[in-house]
């Protein structure tokens, strides 16, 4: 029966798609299962009489009756005749005038051949099928119409099962069911009508996809209906033909994939139904494509023409046509849209067209003859086509998807054809701005460009080669904000790299090759290579191989520092076998060195692995090293020294002179000693090796100071590994030499210098000495004033020279004869050409500022001297102006003007040039501050370690406003390098070590603020830690803590922060156990300077009472218990003469809030004291009778009496140390001051909250106040009445004690009670009672 399978329809129409397959699979399992029973019973009854037939068909008809007349379609694939559609709609008594897919006929015999035809095939169905199949294949069929949710998809899905898996269910009667319950007629609402289009169009699809055309026993005829309604339908509404038309590929698709009789009649059906297609479309392009596939045998000829005048349909000669097609617009013009393929409205997705195109080229195993090649595709049909300046937003968007459907499909070798010029155009121009408006689709295909790369490195280098090649440009990513060509860069294997490096190296020879391209563009082409050979060589992801490193290297150096006479094809040198054409100009080979020098101080900071003892050995990392373990500097410097002497075939640009040459052999020398160097020195020769290799690349250079810096570092480096023997006694350390030349380096502002000294730096600083730190320091005691003064002194002394000069010129000129008189004819010509080429030089100055000349005017204005610029004067006029004299007083008064002019002008200067200096003395400090850094990162356990702690604590305590960021990073070093070294120092100088902690202390008690402060005992702790290690028995760090503790406690003025004497109470206990008792005694009146610090002392005790089990079993010291029964005994002594002193008069500054400090401690103290001795020291240590004393002298207080809070924390200290019931009223009351306070319940409060209860709140002051005695008798009376209640209950329940199981019950609910649950009615009476 129908019930059977009702329930299982109700998951078909769920929104998740796996919900409605299982739903599917369920109900045709269930299906089947009832089939199989049916079709069992029918072989056992031997099947139905021929009565029994006419009864079954008798009742179908008068089924058919109740529904109402049935009304066939005419028969597929047969034209209708236009007089019967005009009958048809004139006579709409009978039957409806719109249905779709078929003509209706108004005679009666034909209704009734429809009506007869449909009972027939319905009889079929339900005489061959069980009830529960006949019944669901009619209710997914009137299913297909429905909109709720997703049941036409999950009805769809069933149906194509179902027909697939019971052949009883055939085609003919599923489309007499389908064109039945699908009609559309005038009364329908447009969604009513929508819905019986798309359960047509499922309906159909489902045909289809079942293969239930194509069973046995199926017909042409069904075929052919099935494709005329799906054409039916796309005719009838445009978004419905992709659809329509996809399932119509589909349905030939199966057929030529069949073994049907029938199939060939059915080809010529499909091929006449295409030629009857008026026009071009892409869905009839795809049906082509894929009849041109599956048959290539067959003859199309007549169905591509006229359109089309070639075969196959993707012939070059076709293309121009068929991207028009594609494109929807009209074949024979230009025009979007026009064309019949328009659906009237764009959609993003792309056409099933070109998955067909994209099959034909790339998964189809079939070749055709006289196809286009997929290059010439792309270029016509989307790159100038969807591509075009005149293209739409819209095609230009189908153009991106068309590119990423094929970036994955082509292989290496046609991937580049796909960056074709106005798909790069358009590419880069909607990356280049987010306001464009395929900004996202070009950010798409960006992400997959690299996505590419990132599966198959070794397509890197083609589509980078495209990217910033022709159509691409050199700054892309620049140009479109993006990362793709570093991202693409730093995924190249290194097969890549090297290819890349040769197109490179290709751009920089040839010039671009172009015979019509300017000087200019190839001086940029030329320098964009050379920045793209840094990128590679910066770039930490691009795998470092010596093939291409060495490639690079020889590259930049042989056209950075020769000139090539005459090529060697033989020689190693790869850059020797092609010359650059143009040649290289002065500007592009300057550019070479720059790039050649950054290239090898990247590669040198670089780390990378080489095996010591061949391929075999343990790979090994070294910094600035090749494959071999060799560095690249040397290898370079050898390079450089084999082509300067190959006169025959280069030229070096810059020859040295004899005196050059000569030091450059002597650092050969020191370089060739240095390998000897061994153990700890091996490091240190290996930075001065690099150091010396560097130095010596740079006497090929125009550096001035080149040749300096190198007999420098030589006579350093040979002096500190005794390669030579000429030092002077006055002569620096060669360490420091090593170090000034490194400063040196800083100082020139470059950054790869900058790296390269903190390189050499870090590898050189275990041979620093104290004269290294000093004069590193000095360094940073360095200001701008000083040395604006010195240059001050300087110009002054240059003026005195020359006023010098000036003078003894005169007195040759009064002692010159007349021979000078005759001379000057002859040198007339030769002044007039000086004079004109000062006139040049003058020329060249720079122009004078606007405000000066106007201040200038002004004064010559004020002494009467001013000159009209506008006026025009004649020659006379001229004339008159030249012979117009001056008198003395003019004179005076015209130079006291200009005089004061040009003095404001001086000083104004000379503010701007003091302004610059104290901007470049601040990088340079900070680049300074980068050897710290270093220094204190690899030497953090160098005793030296020491001496830069109070450098860089004074440079932070007077940091300036400017120099903020100075202070920062020298807090950075002192925080994280010192501060946080897991080493300190194993051997140090104590005394220098003491003036140095007493400095910090000294500096650390006239903190300014609380980050100064901080630093303070981070570097306190540092040089603490570093004492104790090397003078693990010295008292001076203790000492030095105590004073500055006095200082503390003791001076109202006193700077120190609270936290610095916590800071090394909390990360040394044991070795501030002996401040305990000066904390003990300043805690006492009078001793400290208010009862502020006289709190926070207690605070420190309690730091000592938390590690009170730590100090007594430490073997470190000899503390014994007796020690630590002694410092309770005084703490508590303390505690309560503290507490006595705030009931007196004099102790009004005793707060409350202090008080609780003082009794928290007290409380801690106590339970430290019972974990670690004996009931009975304890009981020594705290003297109970005088605690109680105590308590009764601070209720009978005056100000104290009224401290309630003050007072349960007091009988909670007595309660803790007496135990037993004290213990437990000490808690009640703690739990009292609780509740009083408005927190949870003991009902509501968790197990661990109990526990805590331990530890009474001490901010309950205004709450406990009704629950607490006002006075010492009050509260005897008080713990008397609790004490009787206590006994009457415990004696109340000992009288009324329920029964066992009554007893079980009361237990369970009063868990429940604890854990949280709401108690009974029953629980709650109980408790009352």
């Amino acid at each position: 029966m129908a019930s059977n399978v009702l329930p299982l329809f109700w998951n078909l129409a769920s929104s998740s798609k796996d919900v409605r397959l299982t739903a599917s699979a369920d109900l045709i399992a269930s299906l089947e299962g009832f089939q199989d029973v049916f079709l069992a019973n029918k072989a056992q009854n031997g099947g139905d009489s021929e009565d029994d037939e006419d009864d079954e068909d008798e009742d179908e008809d008068e089924d058919e009756d109740e529904q109402g007349p049935n009304v066939a379609g005419t028969k597929m694939g047969a034209p209708q005749d236009e007089d019967e559609e005009n009958e048809d709609e004139e006579d709409d008594d009978e039957v409806d005038d719109e249905m779709l897919g078929m003509d209706v006929d108004d005679s009666d015999e034909e209704d009734d051949d429809e009506e007869e035809e449909g009972a027939e095939l319905d009889a079929k169905l339900a005489k061959d099928n069980a009830e529960d199949v006949v019944y669901t294949v009619k209710r997914l069929v009137r299913g297909l119409a429905s909109s709720r949710e997703s049941s036409r998809l999950g009805f769809a899905v069933a149906l194509t099962e179902l027909l697939s898996r019971m052949p009883a269910v055939t085609a003919p009667q599923v489309i007499s069911l389908l064109i039945r319950n699908s009609s559309v007629s005038n009364g329908m609402k447009g969604a009513e009508e929508r819905d019986m289009l798309f359960a047509r169009l499922f309906g159909l699809s489902a045909l289809v996809q079942s293969s239930a055309l194509f069973a046995p026993g199926s017909s042409r005829a069904d075929f052919e209906a099935v494709i005329d309604r799906l054409i039916e339908l796309g005719s009838k509404k445009g978004w419905l033909r992709e659809s329509a038309w996809w399932a119509v590929v589909q349905a030939s698709e199966k057929l030529l994939k069949s073994e049907v009789a029938w199939k060939e009649d059915g080809l010529k059906a499909l091929l006449t139904t295409i030629k009857e297609e008026k026009g071009w479309t892409q869905e009839k392009v795809a049906l082509v494509l894929l009849l041109e596939r599956e048959t290539p045998a067959l003859d199309l000829k007549s169905v591509l023409s006229p359109t089309f005048k070639h075969t196959p349909l993707l012939a070059n000669t076709n293309l121009v046509a068929l991207s028009r097609i594609l494109k929807e617009t009209d074949v024979e013009g230009d025009e979007e849209g026009a064309g019949s393929s328009s659906t009237g409205s764009w959609k993003a997705q792309l056409h099933f067209v070109w998955s067909l195109i994209f099959d034909t080229y790339f998964t189809s195993s079939v070749s055709q003859t006289g196809r286009a090649p997929f290059q010439d595709f792309f270029r016509v049909v989307v790159d100038e086509s969807l591509f075009a300046n005149t293209s739409s937003p819209q095609r230009r968007f189908w153009g991106f998807s068309v590119f990423s459907r094929a970036l994955p499909l082509v292989d290496n070798a046609q991937m580049p054809l796909l960056f074709t010029p106005n798909f790069m155009r358009c590419w880069m121009n909607n990356l280049s701005s987010p306001d464009r408006y395929l900004h996202k689709a070009a950010l798409g295909i960006a992400k997959s460009v690299q996505d590419i790369v990132k599966q198959n490195p070794k397509v890197g280098f083609t589509l980078l080669s495209r990217l910033v090649g022709k159509h691409g440009r050199p700054d892309f990513d620049k140009v479109t904000k993006t990362k793709t060509v570093e991202s693409i860069m730093s995924n190249l294997s290194g097969e890549g790299v090297g290819e890349y490096v040769k197109y490179l190296q290709g751009i920089i020879l040839a010039g671009e090759d172009q015979t019509g391209v300017d000087a200019k563009a190839i001086e940029d082409r030329r320098k964009w290579a050379l920045d793209q050979t840094l990128a590679l060589c910066r770039n930490a992801s691009v795998p470092k191989e010596d093939s291409w490193i060495s490639s690079v290297l020889d590259f930049l150096l042989v056209h950075g520092f020769f000139v090539i006479r005459k090529l060697d094809k033989k020689s190693p040198i790869s850059a020797l076998h092609a010359a650059p054409k143009p040649a290289l100009s002065e500007a592009t080979a300057a550019t070479c060195r720059a790039r050649f020098f950054s290239c090898l101080v990247e590669l040198t900071t670089a780390s990378n692995v080489h095996r010591e003892g061949g391929s075999s050995a343990q790979p090994a990392k070294q910094q600035g090293c090749d494959e071999a373990g060799r560095l690249w500097l040397r290898g370079v410097l050898k390079t450089m020294m084999t082509l300067e002497q190959d006169r025959k075939h280069v030229e070096v640009m810059m020859d040295a002179d004899e005196e050059i040459k000569s030091v450059r052999q002597g650092a050969v020398a020191t370089l060739d000693g240095l390998k000897k160097a061994s153990g700890d020195q091996a490091e240190i020769a290996r930075g001065v090796e690099i150091l010396l290799s560097f130095a010596t690349l740079q006497t090929y250079d125009e550096n001035e100071d080149a040749l300096d810096m190198l007999e420098e570092v030589n006579g350093a480096a040979g002096q500190l590994f005794g390669l030579t023997d000429d030092a002077e006694e006055d002569d620096a350390a060669p360490i420091d030499v090593l170090l000034d030349v490194l400063i040196a380096l800083m100082d020139k502002g470059s950054n790869d210098l900058r790296v390269l000294a903190n390189l050499v730096v870090g590898m050189v600083a275990p041979a620093f000495t104290s004269s290294s730190i000093q004069h590193l320091v000095a360094q940073l005691e360095s200001s701008a004033a000083a040395a604006a003064a010195a240059e001050g002194e300087d110009d002054e002394a240059e003026d005195e020279h020359d006023h010098g000069h000036e003078e003894e010129a005169d007195d040759d000129e009064e002692d010159e004869d007349e021979d000078v008189e005759e001379d000057e004819d002859e040198d007339e010509a030769e002044s007039e050409e000086d004079i004109e080429g000062d006139d040049d030089e003058d020329d060249d100055m720079a122009p004078v500022d606007p405000a000066f000349r106007q201040r200038v005017v002004d004064a010559l204005k004020s002494a009467g001297m001013a000159v009209d610029e506008d006026a025009e004067g004649d020659e006379d006029d001229d004339e008159d102006a030249d012979s117009e004299v001056w008198d003395d007083e003019q004179m005076m008064k015209v130079d006291e003007q200009l005089a004061q002019v040009f003095k404001q002008q001086a000083g104004r200067t000379r503010r701007v040039d003091l302004k610059h200096l104290q901007i470049e003395s601040l990088h340079f400090k900070t680049r300074i501050l980068d050897l710290f850094d270093v220094f204190a990162r690899k030497q953090s356990t160098n005793p030296l370690a020491l001496d830069i702690v109070l450098p860089l604590l004074r440079l932070i305590r007077g940091a300036g406003a400017t120099e903020g960021d100075l202070a920062n990073k020298a807090s950075g070093i002192l925080r994280n390098r010192l501060g946080k070294a897991k080493d300190v120092p194993s051997s140090t100088d104590l005394p220098r070590s003491t003036s140095i902690l007493e400095e910090i202390h000294s500096m650390a008690r006239k903190a300014s603020s609380t980050d100064f402060s901080a630093l303070c005992s981070a570097c306190s702790l540092f040089v603490s830690r570093a004492i104790d290690t090397a003078h693990p028995a010295s008292r001076v760090v203790v000492e030095t803590y105590r004073a500055t503790l006095e200082d503390w406690m003791t001076r109202k003025s006193s700077l120190v922060h609270p936290n610095f004497i916590p800071d090394f109470l909390r990360r040394f206990p044991l070795r501030a156990w002996p401040l305990r008792e000066d904390l003990i005694a300043h805690t006492g009146s009078g001793k400290g300077i208010n009862a502020f610090r006289q709190a926070q002392a207690f605070g420190m005790l309690q730091i000592f009472s938390q590690q009170l089990a730590v100090i007594a079993q430490s073997q470190s010291q000899s503390t014994t218990s007796e020690d630590v029964a002694a410092f309770v005994s005084s703490a508590s002594a303390a505690v309560c003469a503290t507490l006595v002193h705030a009931a007196d008069e004099s102790g009004s500054d005793w707060k409350a809030d202090r008080l609780r400090d003082v009794l928290k401690f007290a409380l801690a103290l106590a339970r430290s004291a019972k974990s670690v001795l004996s009931p009975e020291q304890v009981v020594a240590a705290w003297d109970l009778p005088a605690l109680r004393e105590t308590r009764d002298t601070f209720a009978a207080g005056s100000r104290t009496g009224g401290m309630k809070a003050i007072l349960l924390l007091i009988n909670q200290l007595e309660a803790v140390l007496g135990g037993g019931k004290k213990d437990k009223e000490g808690k009640k009351a703690a739990k009292a001051g609780k509740s009083a306070k408005g927190k949870k319940s003991s009902v509501d409060k968790t197990p661990g909250e109990h526990e805590q209860d331990d530890k009474m709140d001490v901010d309950a002051d205004e709450q406990v106040l009704s629950a607490a005695p006002s006075t010492s008798e009050d509260s005897k009376k008080i713990n008397k009445t609790k004490t009787k209640a206590k006994a009457e209950s415990s004696v109340s329940k000992v009288t009324a004690k329920p029964s066992v199981g009554e007893d079980k019950k009361d237990k369970a609910k009063k868990r429940k009670v604890d854990a949280g649950e709401k108690p009974s009615k029953k629980v709650k009476v109980k408790a009352a009672l």
